[in-house]
C-alpha cells in the first residue's frame, strides 16, 4: 500500500492556528516520526512521497509488506478507541 499513512494528532494540536504536532507512520514502510510542527510533518510526507515516486519510476513493481492493510486497519482501531476513551496510546 503505497503512501498511506497513519496520522494521530497530539493534545498541543490547534488546527484554527494551523499547528499540528503528533506521530506519524508510514503504513508500507513502517517509518515513523514524531512531529513538533506543522513544518516537521509536511517534510515527512514530501520525503516520503518522493522517495515512493522516485523508486516507482525504478522500477514498477513494489514489494509491499503483506499484512500491511491489516496492521493499518488494526492501529487505526487502536487510535479511534484510545480517541474515544480519552487515554493516550
Amino acid at each position: 500500500m503505497r503512501l498511506a499513512f497513519v496520522v494521530r494528532l497530539g493534545n498541543d494540536t490547534r488546527p484554527a492556528d494551523g499547528f499540528f504536532e503528533g506521530w506519524v507512520e508510514e503504513v508500507d514502510s513502517y517509518t515513523e516520526l514524531r512531529f513538533r510542527s506543522t513544518d516537521e510533518l509536511l517534510k515527512f510526507l514530501g520525503d516520503r512521497f518522493d522517495l515512493s515516486t522516485t523508486a516507482g519510476k525504478q522500477s514498477e513493481v513494489t514489494d509491499s509488506h503483506p499484512n500491511a492493510v491489516k496492521n493499518a486497519k488494526r492501529i487505526a482501531r487502536a487510535v479511534r478507541r484510545k480517541q474515544n476513551s480519552g487515554g493516550d496510546l
